[in-house]
């Protein structure tokens, strides 16, 4: 089961240095890539439904695939929320609540809007900072605290985290476990199976610079 991971989709480069063109795919690719995840048959799968796969050992149809979004930018609602939509697809977004409201990010009210339409709203922290390195208090405060702020916004229960740059600890998957979330996508590259962690899912990175044709063969699609 293939979970793929996007930050930013724009429509242009809103900034030139490395790390930011590293982690935007641009709005025509990402459109090329729903079309042809479309195309092949592929549908959206939710984290709670990819969860009780692994957990609960519930069926799940072929070709399904679970979209993800780190950061909370504004061009998820700007520019890939609108495609999602024209495309039949749904997605999770991980939402660092410190920066909803701020330049360039998510607004609460885009928030829910996003998740009056279907969209999964989830839990990225309070702050984008390395949770292997925080005392265990004070990552419990961050997503206590992010998942309260989430929840007002979302108006649906917040279950699954996104480690800040994938970085994780097994007494971290505990806490989690401890605060009733029901998993955690890291950036561990890799396709989902029956033995994941459900607190150390593997993703799929989609990168800037990746083509159509690279694209397919990540995900094991027919080449276009």
């Amino acid at each position: 089961m293939p979970v793929l991971m996007y930050h930013r989709i724009d429509v242009s480069l809103s900034a030139r240095d490395p790390v930011t063109v590293h982690l935007t795919v641009m709005a025509s690719a990402f459109e090329a890539q729903l079309r042809a995840l479309h195309g092949a048959g592929y549908r959206s799968l939710t984290l709670d439904d990819l969860w009780a796969a692994l957990v609960e050992h519930v069926p799940v149809p072929p070709r399904r695939v679970v979209l993800t979004f780190d950061d909370g930018y504004e061009d998820n609602y700007t520019v890939a929320f609108p495609l999602l939509r024209r495309y039949g697809f749904v997605a999770a977004f991980f939402i660092v609540t410190s920066t909803v409201g701020k330049p360039d990010h998510l607004t609460a009210a885009q928030l829910q809007e996003m998740a009056r339409a279907g969209m999964e709203i989830e839990s990225h922290g309070q702050h984008h900072v390395d949770f292997s390195r925080l005392p265990l208090a004070v990552a419990r405060g961050e997503l206590l605290h992010s998942r309260e702020a989430i929840e007002q916004w979302a108006g649906r229960p917040v279950t699954f985290f996104a480690y800040p740059a994938g970085r994780y600890t097994a007494p971290l998957e505990r806490l989690l476990g401890d605060l009733h979330y029901r998993g955690a996508v890291t950036e561990v590259p890799g396709l989902v199976g029956p033995a994941s962690d459900p607190f150390a899912l593997e993703r799929v990175r989609v990168d800037h610079d990746d083509s159509l044709e690279v694209f397919a063969r990540k995900l094991h699609l027919p080449a276009p």
